[in-house]
């Protein structure tokens, strides 16, 4: 029965009958992995807790026909991220991170740029403060990633472009069209977000650019404001129901 090795980053660990665990990984290489960990709570000592949340880790694992669960046959530490686990606020931001991931991917779909995405903000957070605007960047990071991309480079109705739509008086986001909506559109949609065309040129760019030249994005207060509006109730309507990290994040902004 042959071994894989892969790196990954632990997203979900749950306890498994009295020894066990059921773990969910994000892959380089295979996506989303799910897979049973034997005795991982009995024997600290096979896994030297590699097996926590927001763990890096190169995977040993193999699968045999028909079992839903891979089998996780060692794990070799490569960043543990500690950091992270001392500060409240890094724990929203990184659960958030990663029950985003764990919703938007489907299993055993690899997507190396949203590994790499993950990774890096995990890295971010273990070396700095985190700001709000790293969560903006990432959101719309991951929805590009995985085909939800929101539309921001022209109205979604009149397909006026952003030379067009510099004169309008105001313009909107559609949570339902997925895209920007100007101004003589928005009398056909009510549940619409103001959003200046200077947030939507940023967070299109953010769309297209490379999350590690963070200090390349600048938001002002306003850009801020509108996407921390429009962003997170978006992913919801992608998913079909609210996170339950960002119910935790959004006590923090009050």
């Amino acid at each position: 029965m042959p071994l894989f090795r892969t790196e990954a980053i632990v997203i979900r660990s749950l306890p498994y009958g009295e020894s066990d665990r059921i773990l969910t990984f994000f892959t380089r290489d295979f996506g989303k992995l799910k897979g049973v960990a034997k005795g991982a709570r009995r024997s600290k000592k096979r896994f030297q807790n590699t097996l926590s949340l927001f763990t890096y880790l190169r995977l040993i694992f193999f699968e045999r026909e028909g079992m839903g669960l891979v089998r996780v046959e060692g794990a070799d530490l490569l960043q543990a991220f500690p950091k992270i686990r001392e500060s409240l606020k890094k724990i929203y931001y990184g659960n958030y991170s990663l029950e985003l991931i764990n919703e938007m991917a489907g299993e055993r779909e690899p997507n190396r740029e949203a590994f790499e995405l993950l990774f890096s903000f995990l890295s971010n957070l273990e070396s700095e403060e985190p700001k709000e605007e790293w969560l903006r960047m990432f959101e719309v990071k991951v929805l590009s990633l995985f085909g939800y991309r929101p539309h921001l480079t022209r109205c979604g109705l009149c397909q006026k472009g952003w030379k067009e739509l510099e004169g309008e008086p105001s313009l909107f986001f559609s949570i339902e069209k997925g895209s920007l909506i100007c101004s003589s559109c928005s009398k056909n949609y009510n549940s619409l977000f103001r959003l200046s065309l200077g947030t939507a040129r940023l967070l299109d760019e953010i769309s297209q650019g490379d999350f590690r030249k963070l200090e390349r994005f600048r938001f002002t207060p306003q850009a801020l404001s509108e996407s921390r509006e429009f962003l997170p109730r978006f992913i919801e309507h992608q998913l079909g129901k609210e996170l339950k990290s960002l119910k935790t994040l959004k006590s923090l902004y009050r």
